[in-house]
């Protein structure tokens, strides 16, 4: 039965799975039981073949290159981190943070500022600002779960816009290929660019982070997070179940070890310079322009070359100067490993339920969906909810960029619309779908990181998110109207301020957990 068939039975798998996590908290398994579901329909409906073809899509997925190199990244990641806990360089930096930090609210705004001035790759982003500013937050009784948000909506936000990153080669390869497909003459970089005032949940997410820092207001169940956390010093409520297992205090530096601050920040400048300029070589520099290298870098190249050189550098480290045994070497790089195991098993099921998805044309049954009540006008709001759907319902915001672009960039040029708004919806309506779903990458990445318990990261975020979709939904229906964007995003930060204070603890609102039981 060929994809297009399959109709609102599509989107079967992907919400079963998400459904069943957040209602049991049982990620595994709900995310398997969604993709044996998947299987079985491509299969014909044969549950027994449909569990072998689940075991060969999961395979399939995990030694895909690009996924692969993911996996290595992520377990250097964890290796490197073990190394940074060993030469107690982490709490070094952190205790000469600290001692420049007072408040709550200055650990907050220094945790968004970090997130993003990272902005060269959003998984690197999310593992400093996280593992930098974890302990600090926590001294301050900051919960997890604010944590992980801060996380999420200052690195993938940030990095989507920015002019130098492992994100823009992508999107501006994507506007290139389809300008060359419909004979449109322009620069792919150029409409990337003006693309970027329609961006406007990403810009909304970033927003709506300061509002919340500055003000102290917070609403949903991240209120009850965050009191929780304010009058009884938990950062977890009982019984979570964080992503990250292993903690500082599990690997103990050495007495001799005297550790230093530039323990940790040099690994962490040879990580960011070289994934920099990975990504730069990789994609031909200096031979071509910055701006084409990066259309054509290695991403996953990059991002692995720049956290095997900061493990590297960390070895030497240890070895050189800390003077550090190689036995407590060997034993916290294991533990290391062990941080980012089940990260690991989620990132792989997540990515197979996503291929399933997409093998039972989640893309165009939504697509087809919008382009029955499409207009011109109504363009970049359709085009904008149908990517975060489709986000949603897969798990990555790159993946829905690939279905969207060939059909909403022709569709956009036939109907006279205007291609940067355009391009911004798919843009940033993939990013929307991403931030709310609990099988994206970013997502468990920024639960990782944080430390935080992922069932609860995700339903603390979702009302944040869901708030600027909503505001970004407006303002995507004023452009199709010819309003500039500039103003639009102006007001959007205004109805911003104006609904947090509405839902915050100044009022007597109090908005119900989205999924999940509601104790803490």
């Amino acid at each position: 039965m060929a994809s297009e068939t399959y109709g609102i039975i599509s989107l079967l798998p992907a919400l079963f799975a998400i459904v069943l996590t957040l209602v049991s908290r049982q990620v595994l398994l709900s995310l398997f039981a969604g993709i044996w579901i998947g299987a079985t329909i491509l299969v014909g409906w044969n549950p027994v073949t449909g569990a072998a073809h689940s075991l060969q899509l999961v395979i399939d997925n995990i030694t895909a290159s690009f996924n692969s190199k993911l996996l290595l990244f992520t377990f250097l990641s964890g290796a490197m981190l073990g190394m940074i806990f060993l030469s107690g360089g982490m709490n070094a930096l952190a205790k000469r943070i600290i001692s420049r930090i007072r408040t709550r609210r200055q650990a907050e705004l220094g945790t968004s500022i970090l997130g993003m001035l990272i902005f060269v790759d959003s998984y690197a982003s999310t593992m400093i600002t996280g593992s930098v500013m974890r302990p600090i937050t926590d001294q301050f009784d900051i919960s997890r779960e604010k944590l992980a948000y801060l996380l999420d909506s200052t690195t993938s936000p940030v990095v989507s816009i920015a002019v130098v990153s492992t994100w823009v080669g992508f999107e501006v390869g994507l506007i290139r290929e389809q300008f060359d497909a419909l004979g449109i003459d322009q620069s792919a970089f150029v409409v990337f660019l003006q693309s970027i005032p329609f961006r406007f949940y990403s810009l909304l997410a970033v927003a709506l982070v300061f509002i919340v820092v500055t003000t102290g207001w917070s609403f949903g169940p991240m209120k009850r997070a965050e009191k929780r956390a304010q009058e009884t010093g938990k950062v977890l409520r009982d019984d979570a179940d964080p992503l990250l297992e292993t903690r500082e205090e599990d690997i103990v530096t050495p007495d001799h070890v005297d550790s230093r601050w530039w323990y940790f920040a040099a690994p962490i400048v040879v990580l960011v310079a070289v994934t920099g300029l990975g990504l730069l070589t990789s994609g031909g520099w200096p031979g071509v322009a910055p701006v084409e290298a990066l259309k054509d870098a290695a991403t996953a190249d990059a991002i692995l070359w720049g956290v095997f050189s900061a493990c590297a550098l960390l070895l030497a480290i240890l070895v050189g100067h800390a003077r550090v045994e190689l036995e407590d070497i060997s034993d916290s790089i294991f533990e290391g490993f062990k941080m980012v195991m089940f990260p690991v098993a989620i990132l792989s099921l997540a990515w197979t339920i996503g291929s399933v998805s997409e093998a039972l044309g989640v893309g165009p049954y939504v697509v087809s969906i919008a382009q029955g009540v499409i207009t011109a006008e109504l363009l970049p709001a359709v085009v904008f909810l149908a990517a975060a759907i489709i986000s949603f319902s897969i798990g990555t915001s790159w993946g829905t960029m690939g279905i969207m672009f060939p059909v909403a960039v022709p569709l956009a040029f036939n109907l006279g619309a205007p291609l940067a708004g355009a391009i911004g919806a798919i843009l940033t309506g993939s990013l929307f779908g991403d931030h709310c779903s609990p099988i994206s990458d970013t997502t468990v990445l920024s639960s990782m990181f944080a430390g935080a318990d992922h069932v609860d990261h995700v339903n603390t975020q979702i009302p944040y998110a869901v708030l600027c979709g909503t505001v970004a939904t407006g303002l995507f229906l004023a452009s199709g109207y010819g309003v500039s964007p500039l103003p639009l995003v102006a007001v959007g930060v205004v109805a911003l301020v104006a609904a947090a204070y509405g839902l915050s603890e100044h009022t007597t609102v109090t908005m119900p957990r989205v999924f999940g039981s509601d104790a803490d």
